[in-house]
């Protein structure tokens, strides 16, 4: 009686055909058709998709697939080898082709795109930043002018007691504020359109 591998490799051979062409006419590795013929079970993958690759295989040669079956469960003690995972031996590959290309390039130009909005959005609605160089708070004088300067985006509007006050394109800006005998409170405002305004007070006493 032959044996499990002999008779597919005879019948293959009776009918001239090669595990190559095999192989691509059944859609089975190569490999797996020489590892059944061979019976080197340790190379075939889980029995349960090893059956049907004998079962394709038996048909593709003129055989009973049943009777050839089993002369496998004959030969093959499932108990010697310790069970395999199909999958998990034939992990997939992540090939790089132009769709995937395209589809992760347009998923970095909406996430760049969405960065942009959120930016924008921060920068509109966030209160503007402004810098008072001079005077220091709780200052006193003894003439009745100060000068105010400041840094603020040059986009900023501000004003001082309610008067607008111009920021030029370095983002400065200068105001002379008369002064009244004894304690100033004087209030200066940065605003922009839609964002909150950044308010800051200046205490600024007149002593003769």
């Amino acid at each position: 009686m032959k044996k499990f591998g002999e008779t597919l490799k005879d019948a293959r051979k009776a009918k001239r055909i090669s595990t190559k062409t095999a192989a691509r006419d059944l859609l089975i590795k190569e490999e797996q058709l020489i590892s059944l013929e061979n019976e080197n079970w340790q190379s075939l993958p889980d029995p349960t998709f090893t059956k049907g690759f004998i079962t394709s295989y038996a048909k593709y040669l003129g055989l009973e697939p049943q009777k050839v079956l089993a002369v496998y469960r004959r030969e093959y003690d499932e108990r010697e080898y310790p069970k395999k995972k199909f999958d998990s031996q034939h992990k997939r590959r992540l090939y790089l082709t132009p769709a995937r290309l395209l589809n992760t390039l347009l998923a970095f130009a909406i996430i760049i795109f969405v960065a942009y909005l959120v930016l924008q959005y921060s920068s509109v609605f966030t209160a503007p930043k402004i810098e008072i160089i001079s005077p220091s708070d709780d200052e006193t004088v003894t003439v009745p002018v100060v000068v105010i300067q400041g840094k603020a985006d040059p986009q900023t509007t501000i004003s001082v007691d309610g008067e607008f006050v111009p920021v030029n394109q370095e983002g400065t800006f200068s105001h002379q504020y008369n002064l009244k005998e004894g304690r100033n409170t004087i209030e200066i405002i940065a605003s922009k359109r839609l964002s909150p305004k950044t308010k800051i007070t200046r205490t600024v006493r007149l002593s003769h």
